[in-house]
C-alpha cells in the first residue's frame, strides 16, 4: 500500500549541504581514477589472534575505521566476499557475520548480483524548498548528470491531464530521465509538460540541460509554486535495475504539480528516489 504526504512548495533556495566525493565500484573513481584505499586496507589486514574480540567485530571495526578517516566513503564497492575471504583467510560465515553488524547500523547494503555498498548519511531532500534536481546536486557540491531514456509526445496521463487543464487527446511531452549525482544514479524522473507550451523542447541535450533552466530561459516560464505528493513504495524489476537495487527494496516517489508566476499549472512530474539514500525533510508551522 502507497501512503502519501500533501505538501505546498514556495521557489527559495534550500540550505546546501557540505560536498560530498565518491569511491567507486571495483575501487576506481571516474573522476579521480585513485585507487579505492579501503580495498588496500581490507585486503591487507591481518587477524590478531591474540586479540580477545571475535574476528568478525576486529573486521567490522576495520570497516568502521575506514568511514571514520573517510578512506571509504558514499557509493564505495566493497571488495567481493571470496576476494576478501581469500586474503584475510576466513571463512564466508565470519565475513558475513561482520557485514551483518555494519547493515543492522545501517553502514551497508548488499545488493543481490550487484555487490555490498557503502550507504553513508542519507542525503537530505528538503521538500519545502523547490529546486530542480540539477539544481540540488551542484549546492551540495556534486556534479548533476542525466541519461535520457525517452522522449515521447503523446496524450497526457490522468493525472497530469487532469492538473495541466487539458482537453482529452491534447498532446504532452513526457521525458524520462535517470539522473545522476557524480555518476552514481539517485532518481528516476517521469516529466509531463503541455506542448502548446513548451514547443521543440525535445530538442535540447537533456543529458547535461536543467529543465527549470530551460523552462525559465527558452520560454519565458517562471516557476513560483508547487504542490507535492510524498510516497513510499517498493521498486519494480526496471526501477531496480536502472537504480542499482536489489527488486522490492523501498523507494521514495515524489509527484511534484509546479506553476508559473502567472498561476498556470506548467509540470506534472513523477520522480523515485532510492529510499535508502534519502530522508525527506520539511518545516511545519503550528498555527494559532
Amino acid at each position: 500500500m502507497k501512503h502519501a504526504v500533501e505538501l505546498v512548495s514556495d521557489v527559495g533556495p534550500a540550505a546546501p549541504e557540505a560536498p560530498r566525493a565518491m569511491v567507486w565500484p571495483q575501487g576506481v573513481s571516474p573522476a579521480s581514477g585513485k585507487k579505492n584505499a579501503l580495498n588496500e586496507q581490507l585486503l591487507s589486514f591481518r587477524i590478531n589472534k591474540r586479540d580477545p574480540m571475535p574476528i568478525y567485530l576486529q573486521i567490522a571495526n576495520k570497516i568502521l575505521s575506514a568511514i571514520e578517516d573517510k578512506s571509504i566513503l558514499p557509493g564505495a564497492m566493497l571488495p567481493p566476499g571470496q576476494t576478501i575471504c581469500e586474503h584475510i583467510g576466513i571463512s564466508k560465515m565470519t565475513l558475513r557475520q561482520a557485514y551483518g553488524v555494519l547493515e543492522r547500523k545501517g553502514y551497508i547494503e548488499a545488493r543481490r548480483g550487484v555487490g555490498t555498498f557503502f550507504l553513508g548519511a542519507r542525503i537530505e531532500k528538503n521538500i519545502s524548498g523547490m529546486l530542480s534536481f540539477s539544481e540540488e546536486v551542484k549546492a551540495r557540491g556534486g556534479n548533476p548528470s542525466s541519461r535520457v531514456l525517452s522522449i515521447t509526445v503523446g496524450p497526457a496521463s490522468h493525472g497530469a491531464q487532469e492538473f495541466l487543464c487539458l482537453e482529452d487527446g491534447e498532446p504532452v511531452y513526457e521525458m524520462k530521465r535517470l539522473r545522476f549525482s557524480d555518476e552514481l544514479p539517485l532518481a528516476i524522473e517521469v516529466v509531463q509538460l503541455p506542448q502548446k507550451l513548451f514547443r521543440g523542447i525535445d530538442r535540447f541535450h537533456w543529458a547535461k540541460e536543467s529543465l527549470y533552466r530551460v523552462m525559465e530561459d527558452s520560454y519565458g516560464v517562471k516557476l513560483s509554486r508547487s504542490f507535492s505528493e510524498i510516497m513510499a513504495t517498493s521498486a519494480n524489476r526496471e526501477q531496480a535495475e536502472l537504480l542499482n537495487l536489489n527488486v522490492a527494496s523501498p523507494l521514495l516517489v515524489i509527484n511534484r504539480k509546479s506553476y508559473s508566476t502567472e498561476d498556470v499549472p506548467v509540470e506534472f512530474s513523477i520522480t523515485c528516489y532510492p529510499g535508502s539514500c534519502y530522508i525527506a525533510t520539511f518545516t511545519a508551522v503550528r498555527q494559532p
